[in-house]
């Protein structure tokens, strides 16, 4: 890594900015994409909206030259109303990849920020599906007035929606030379954390620290992210990474289906 240009939505704070921090420190020249400027100085920021079309793609045009690597980091919490959660979390995501992808050649990669909170969308496919074809805001309320959501579970049907994205891409362009991976991170310390408290409870976040021992810090997330954007992750393409510390698989280890379908508590419980 070193030298090539970097593009990170959400690089004001959190994940995304210690993704520029570390990107900085290898050597990359980064964009941020945000609608607070970036506090690292060498980062050169193109203040937008991801929730407005108009301004994003105002703001994007401004950009010249090759792009190598994209990471869409930017995301808004389930305690935003669900047609702005998911106008940021998909649609937004969705128009910054489709504005770059032409500057991105072969050796290129675009990362997608997920969350394990897929894991609680209740949508079937075909719905979650529609979602990634909506064009704009107004197919987004007619696909609410279909889809009804609170904002939690928007948040949820986001993160799902990305993750699917993400293979959909990874197959579409496999000959291209541009790779396409999503990180799905458990809960992490950063600023919106709180609002993940208000919408999923506090006990189930205090909960998730209780089983692995702590929450993820935005530094061990970003590293994944940055390998997968780098020549390092060649051969890793169309797979979500969970970031979570375990999380996922100590739940599992502590529920088992037994042989008529119902769920018992594990023997490995205290394992």
């Amino acid at each position: 890594m070193g030298g090539r240009r970097v593009v990170v939505t959400g690089a004001s704070s959190g994940i995304g900015l210690a993704l520029t921090r570390r990107l900085l420190a290898a050597g990359e020249n980064v964009v941020a994409v945000d609608r607070a400027a970036c506090p690292e100085r060498a980062v050169e920021t193109l203040i937008a909206d991801l929730a407005d079309a108009a301004a994003l793609g105002r703001a994007l045009s401004a950009l010249t030259g090759p792009v190598h690597a994209l990471a869409n980091v930017a995301g808004v919490p389930g305690t935003a109303p669900a047609e702005l959660v998911l106008a940021v979390n998909v649609l937004g995501a969705r128009l910054v990849t489709e504005a770059l992808r032409p500057r991105m050649g072969a050796g290129a990669s675009i990362v997608n920020v997920a969350s394990v909170a897929a894991h609680r969308n209740v949508l079937g496919e075909p719905a979650v599906d529609a979602l990634l074809a909506v064009a704009d805001r107004a197919g987004l309320a007619d696909w609410l007035a279909r889809h009804p959501l609170t904002g939690p579970q928007a948040y949820d049907t986001s993160k799902a929606a990305v993750v699917r994205w993400t293979r959909a891409l990874a197959g579409r362009w496999v000959g291209s030379g541009v790779r396409v991976t999503s990180v799905s991170p458990g809960p992490v310390e950063t600023p919106i954390l709180e609002d993940f408290r208000s919408t999923m409870g506090s006990r189930r976040i205090d909960h998730a620290a209780e089983i692995v021992g702590r929450h993820g810090d935005t530094d061990e997330v970003a590293a994944v992210v940055a390998f997968l954007l780098g020549p390092d992750a060649s051969w890793v393409n169309g797979v979500d990474i969970p970031v979570e510390g375990g999380l996922l698989a100590a739940r599992a280890a502590r529920e088992t289906v037994t042989a008529d379908g119902v769920m018992a508590t594990s023997r490995w419980r205290d394992g």
